[in-house]
């Protein structure tokens, strides 16, 4: 089977856990394949090289030599998204998108936007679902992040009819490679983010008190004998590591922390990852570090803002173990650290993963018979 893959290969690791996750599903349900990659973010309006990515007849006459066209993982389904065709990140006109034969997955996607929607986004997002369902070549199968919520909740029930939802391909991620830090301490491994507090959802301008509760929750880790280690995922987030340290006692941090490096692609996704598994604990407020920390068997604390993130935990875990960033949430992790550390999630995730896995055998089967 060839297959073309459209999807972000470069900027968020987290991104390309989920791509090495649907790369292991392949290896279960399908025989013989090649997969070719396109960066999608070479089709966004602000990337001007000449090297950009339109989806335009060119573009039809190569999917069109595949077997099967994916779009995925990742928040393409965001219907935020200003200025495009149908809302999205995907941002296809109807008439290419009919030219396509070839059979075409969206799946592995988020459809719960963290950003503003323009009123027309809503029209045009409701015709391109309307387009999809006419189509036989077309299925969309969205990740487990409340976007089935954000769907019925803005568009009605009948919108979700022909959509599936599985798990996150990054459920289904494991490093290929072996990494280890070279420190001899239990540790916890924190991921924070700083675009995420703009997000719809997030905090004020007065963040103060937020980095106030980052070093009350550090101190409290490291007295119950754990070292912190930060681990980004963009380089965004070295931005966002910088302005908590520059707030916190230089005493609890020249001792007790650690910051991860910062690498692209596949290899620096195994290297970040690792770090993950091989953790005592995970407070995370990136969605792909709380979805693979989960699939280790790590104890997981999402701390975030974002419904995504609060969706996964009540799906997987339990209300307890997502954190809402709020004043006092430092306290909350530390007062119910013993009991967070025994949060598991086995039973339902391994259910869910088979539901993924007869999906894609099914779904491979009808487009291969």
């Amino acid at each position: 089977m060839k297959i073309l893959h459209i999807a972000a290969f470069e900027g968020n690791i987290g991104d390309n856990a989920s791509h090495m996750g649907f790369i292991n599903i392949l290896e279960c349900v399908v025989g013989e394949y090649h997969i070719d990659r396109l960066e999608i973010r070479k089709a966004y309006k602000n990337y001007v090289k000449e090297d950009k990515l339109k989806f335009d007849n060119d573009f039809v006459k190569l999917a069109n030599n595949y077997n099967l066209v994916v779009f995925g993982g990742g928040g393409f389904l965001d219907y935020w998204v200003e200025g495009s065709s149908n809302g999205t990140t995907i941002d296809i006109e109807e008439e290419f998108l009919d030219k396509i034969k070839t059979q075409i997955i969206i799946a592995s996607v988020g459809c719960n936007p963290h950003k503003d929607v323009p009123e027309e986004n809503y029209n045009k997002f409701c015709k391109f679902l309307d387009f999809v369902k006419t189509k036989e070549n077309i299925q969309i199968a969205l990740r487990n992040d409340g976007s089935v919520d954000s769907i019925q909740k803005d568009f009605g029930n009948s919108y979700l009819d022909g959509l599936v939802e599985i798990l996150d391909h990054g459920y289904f991620y494991y490093p290929k490679e072996e990494y280890s830090l070279p420190i001899d301490d239990e540790y916890v491994a924190i991921n924070i983010t700083d675009d995420q507090l703009s997000m719809n959802g997030g905090l004020s301008t007065d963040r103060d008190w937020y980095y106030q509760e980052l070093e009350e929750l550090l101190a409290g880790l490291v007295e119950n004998k754990l070292k912190v280690v930060l681990v980004p995922h963009i380089h965004q987030d070295i931005e966002a590591i910088g302005t908590a340290l520059s707030k916190i006692s230089p005493q609890l941090v020249r001792n007790n922390t650690v910051i991860a490096p910062c690498l692209q692609g596949d290899k620096g996704t195994d290297l970040a990852f690792n770090i993950y598994k091989n953790s005592k604990l995970v407070i995370a407020s990136r969605y792909h570090a709380n979805v693979c920390a989960i699939k280790f068997g790590i104890p997981t604390i999402g701390l975030s803002p974002l419904r995504r993130i609060e969706y996964t935990h009540k799906q997987l875990l339990s209300d307890d173990t997502n954190i809402h960033i709020s004043p006092g949430f430092a306290k909350k992790i530390l007062n119910n650290l013993t009991v967070l550390l025994e949060k598991k999630s086995d039973a339902k995730l391994n259910e869910m993963k088979r539901h993924t896995i007869d999906f894609y055998q099914t779904y491979f089967k009808r487009i291969t018979s």
